[in-house]
C-alpha cells in the first residue's frame, strides 16, 4: 500500500488527520530506535484493508509507540486506561485519536466509538489487560474486548511487546535511557469465528494468542524483563 493513498489507509479520515498521525508516529519512533534499538517482526501479517482490531500486552507508556511501529500503513484508534491521558503525553495520544476507558473497562462511550471505527473499516488497538502490567508478564484479559468483536467482527491481529517494562515499569516516573525493545505481530484471527465462540473460550484463545506473541518477542530480545 502506498503511503499517499489516504482513503485506503484510513477510510473516512481527512488527509490532515492521516498525515498528523504518520508524522507523530514517525517522530516518536526515533527515540525508541536510537535509545532502545526497537525492532519489529511480522509486519506482513497486518491486513492491508478492512477493519482490524490489534490486541497487545501492555507494559508501559512506550507501548503505543511500539504498536504504531508495527502496524505499518494501518493507523489505529487506541483504547487505553484513563490514567494514560494525563499531561503532554495525554494530549498527544488524544490528538492521534486515542479513546480513554475507565479502570473497570465499562466506559460505553469509548466502546461505542471503537465499534464505529471498526464498522467504518478502520483499525482499533486495544490493551485487553486494562492497565500496565505490574511485573511485565501478560495479565488476565478483561471481557470488554469481546463486545467489540461481537459487534464489528473485525480481523484480529495479536501483538507482543518485550522490553517496554524494563525500560519504563509502572513504578518509575521516568523511563530508563537504555534497554532493548522487540515487537512481534501474529497472523490475523477470524473475527467472525471468534464472535461465534462461547465467551470464555474466545477470551482464552485471544489471551493465548497475545501470550504467544509476547513469548516470541521476549525470546527474540534475548533476556528477561529487568526488575524495576
Amino acid at each position: 500500500m502506498r503511503w499517499w493513498r489516504f482513503s485506503e489507509r484510513v477510510p473516512g479520515k481527512s488527509k490532515l488527520q492521516v498525515f498528523w498521525w504518520a508524522l507523530a508516529e514517525g517522530i516518536m519512533r526515533i527515540p525508541c530506535i536510537v535509545l532502545y534499538g526497537l525492532k519489529v517482526r511480522g509486519k506482513e501479517h497486518v491486513p492491508t484493508s478492512g477493519s482490524v482490531l490489534f490486541i497487545s500486552n501492555h507494559q508501559s507508556f512506550l507501548d503505543p509507540m511500539c504498536n504504531g511501529a508495527a502496524t505499518a500503513d494501518r493507523q489505529y484508534t487506541i483504547i487505553a486506561k484513563r490514567g494514560l491521558f494525563l499531561g503532554p503525553f495525554g494530549w498527544i495520544i488524544r490528538s492521534l485519536g486515542a479513546k480513554p476507558i475507565s479502570d473497570s473497562g465499562g466506559d460505553g462511550e469509548a466502546l461505542r466509538i471503537s465499534i464505529a471505527e471498526l464498522q467504518a473499516g478502520r483499525c482499533v488497538c486495544m490493551y485487553p489487560e486494562g492497565s500496565r502490567s505490574p511485573d511485565g508478564t501478560v495479565q488476565p484479559f478483561r471481557r470488554g474486548l469481546l463486545l467489540l468483536i461481537r459487534k464489528a467482527k473485525p480481523k484480529i491481529v495479536p501483538m507482543g511487546i518485550a522490553g517496554s517494562y524494563s525500560v519504563w515499569p509502572r513504578s518509575r516516573k521516568l523511563p530508563r535511557f537504555f534497554g532493548t525493545l522487540r515487537v512481534t505481530v501474529g497472523a490475523a484471527l477470524d473475527g467472525e469465528a471468534i464472535a461465534a465462540m462461547p465467551p470464555d473460550e474466545a477470551l482464552v484463545l485471544l489471551e493465548q494468542a497475545v501470550r504467544a506473541q509476547y513469548a516470541e518477542a521476549l525470546a527474540w530480545r534475548g533476556s528477561p524483563e529487568a526488575a524495576p
